[in-house]
């Protein structure tokens, strides 16, 4: 089933993990074939987690922008810049995502607000190379030529000896009319210097590959790369720059997992055919640990982070991607051993001392949690509490912890305590606003010890007072736990308040969010079994949103499964599946139109190509299953049920169960 195509808001589902152990589950997930919507899931939660973190922002956006869920991906790094406008990434990715938005829209407040961004980059770090060619080619097309001629200049001196830098000045500077300045800086790329001219020739093709991957194009890069190793069969960096090359288009969208698995293949050879000493450089061995780790072979990878962490202790990107790959392994004890040593070693008494400990904290709790210990990880959050003194997020951890290990009436006395008073939490956030994330994981904690009254009368007193943004986040509360007849009036009222003229706390165009918020709003519909006023709303996002293949599939595969307006349905899926043709989701929504349709040998064609795209979706493996019965296969119908069970999808397990039975019948 479709996702939302609004960023999921302060209140997924709760747990004693924090959101830099969240985002590097994340990060693992996203690399996996077929579970983009779990990765996803997992990006959401840990900005749930920590909301202020800016990097968690950032992660989330990054993945948002692959999926080219641009609108979501700016409402996040919206968020980051407000929390983090001196971090040079954060300014890099938000004066870009800006720039997309206005490609779209022609919407001059978005190149407005891309120019405020990247004039602040350039004041902190005039020699960042894509800002600064971003910044310089926005002057232009705003026709400010010496404006964007001057960034360039700049620039340029930061990098003295970049050709293909150099030559863009030289254009920028006879489009402002300064000829001969012009003049100069071509003859400075003439002057003869130390370098071969093949030396420079490598350094410009590197670049412009580069380029060409930081923009997506991986296959192009890599065509570029390899007709320079045809030249150069020796060269290092060509080499390196191949194997980084193909392993980043091993995690791009869209690839099959064959592909993928090639892709990886052909990274680890290139990379392995380096000279040792070039091998034993940390970024290559980096690379090699993420080319193992996506290739599954979780050992090998964390064998090198080990020694790499042994030689950088305190580089925060080398636990992040360990911790991952022991999740990945089940190697609880060893992400306790790390969380012990975080949190008996950090620094209180400074900002990144208190954040190596909150990171630390989290992986013990969690490790704790996982192994069975829960004791002992509430023993560690009293602990934390004695050094800090008493704070809303430990007790929401400590209550978390008693939920899940069925503790109800401890749970209960802590959500009961003067600073957990839903009235202190309305107005404990900044500035006397409401601290959104603690309400709704006190919310969540109610739901989770069966208490769900009281979870309804803590978010209705937030609703009354909410904004847009905040009666959405509410919505994504409900919907995160299945009830969508909870959120179904509060989405209804967003868009009310909408219409009144409220703020609505995004920072996205009307129509954008209104879109949203008819998706969100349609999917609580046939959530809820009232498919014709579903129908409706993903109708009207198709009115604001032509081009929406989300919205398209959803109708189109709501519409194919009750057996309605089948030839609308297929035309709906059909043009989704054109827009993104390696969607597997999509793919088999085209399929199951098909197979409504009596088109058995054809649904068979695309529900076979939409499993190989997503080899471990249960509901795809059921209608291959379905179909294959309708063409009198009952072996291959059986191999598809019996790989769907074993999926353990609750989604569908009762249905395929009772389908198998049928056959054993028969």
């Amino acid at each position: 089933m479709a996702r939302s195509s609004l960023p999921c808001q302060e209140g997924d589902e709760p747990t004693a993990e924090s959101g830099p152990f969240l985002f590097a589950a994340a990060r693992m997930l996203a690399g996996e074939p077929g579970r983009t919507d779990e990765a996803l899931e997992l990006f959401e939660r840990a900005v749930a987690m920590d909301p202020e973190a800016p990097f968690l922002r950032v992660g989330l956006a990054d993945f948002l922008i692959q999926l080219q869920r641009l609108e979501e991906a700016a409402e996040h790094l919206d968020v980051a810049y407000r929390n983090a406008p001196d971090d040079v990434d954060v300014l890099r990715r938000y004066g870009r995502i800006q720039m997309g938005l206005s490609d779209r829209a022609r919407d001059r407040e978005a190149v407005d607000r891309a120019l405020e961004a990247l004039g602040a980059l350039r004041e902190l770090a005039p020699n960042d190379i894509e800002g600064m060619l971003l910044l310089s080619q926005i002057r232009a097309a705003l026709g400010q030529q010496r404006e964007a001629a001057a960034v360039l200049e700049e620039l340029v001196s930061y990098h003295n000896g970049n050709r293909q830098l150099q030559r863009m000045l030289a254009g920028a500077l006879r489009e402002a009319g300064e000829d001969e300045r012009a003049r100069q800086v071509e003859a400075d790329i003439l002057r003869f210097d130390e370098r071969s001219a093949e030396e420079r020739t490598v350094e410009e093709r590197l670049e412009l590959a580069g380029r060409e991957s930081r923009q997506g194009n991986h296959t192009r890069a890599i065509e570029m790369l390899e007709g320079l190793a045809a030249e150069l069969t020796d060269s290092i960096p060509v080499q390196g720059a191949l194997a980084e090359e193909y392993y980043r288009r091993s995690m791009s969208p869209g690839r099959t997992p064959d592909q993928r698995a090639a892709d990886l293949a052909e990274a680890l050879r290139r990379l392995r055919e380096l000279p040792r000493v070039a091998r034993r450089n940390p970024g290559a061995r980096v690379l090699e640990a993420r080319i193992l780790g996506a290739s599954g072979r979780g050992p090998e990878a964390i064998e090198i982070y080990e020694g790499l962490r042994r030689e950088q202790p305190d580089d925060p990107q080398l636990l992040r991607e360990l911790v991952g790959r022991l999740m990945e392994a089940g190697e609880w004890e060893r992400i306790r051993q790390i969380g012990r040593g975080m949190v008996d070693r950090a620094d209180r008494g400074t900002q990144p001392g208190r954040d190596s400990a909150d990171f630390g904290l989290g992986l013990l709790v969690e490790a704790l949690r996982r192994l069975g210990k829960t004791d002992q990880a509430l023993a560690e959050l009293e602990s934390e509490t004695e050094r800090r003194g008493e704070s809303v997020e430990l007790l929401l951890s400590q209550a978390e912890l008693l939920a899940e290990a069925g503790r109800k009436r401890r749970a209960m006395a802590i959500l009961r305590r003067d600073s957990m008073a839903t009235e202190r939490l309305l107005r404990g956030g900044e500035a006397g606003e409401p601290d959104v994330q603690a309400i709704l994981r006190k919310a969540g904690i109610y739901v989770d010890l069966d208490e769900a009254r009281h979870a309804v009368r803590v978010l209705d007193r937030f609703a009354a007072a909410g904004d847009v943004r905040q009666l959405v986040g509410i919505a994504d509360f409900w919907r995160a736990r299945g009830r969508f007849e909870e959120s179904a009036p509060l989405i209804e009222l967003a868009l009310v308040r909408m219409s009144s003229g409220a703020e609505t706390g995004f920072d996205l165009d009307p129509e954008t969010l209104r879109a949203g918020l008819f998706f969100q709003l349609g999917e609580a519909y046939e959530r809820t079994r009232r498919f014709d006023e579903a129908a409706e709303q993903f109708q009207a996002v198709l009115e604001i949103q032509p081009e929406n293949s989300t919205a398209m599939n959803y109708l189109g595969y709501m519409w194919a499964d009750n057996g309605e307006n089948l030839e609308q349905a297929l035309e709906l899926v059909r043009r989704a599946v054109a827009l993104e043709p390696n969607n597997g989701a999509y793919v088999d929504s085209l399929g199951w139109a098909l197979f409504r349709l009596g088109q058995f040998e054809e649904a068979s064609r695309h529900l076979e190509r939409a499993n190989q795209l997503a080899p471990e979706d249960s509901t795809i493996l059921e209608h291959l299953g379905d179909v294959y019965v309708a063409l009198g296969d009952i072996r291959r119908a059986r191999e598809a049920y019996e790989h769907a069970l074993a999926i353990d999808d609750e989604e569908n397990v009762e249905s395929v169960r009772r389908k198998l039975g049928e056959l054993a019948r028969r």
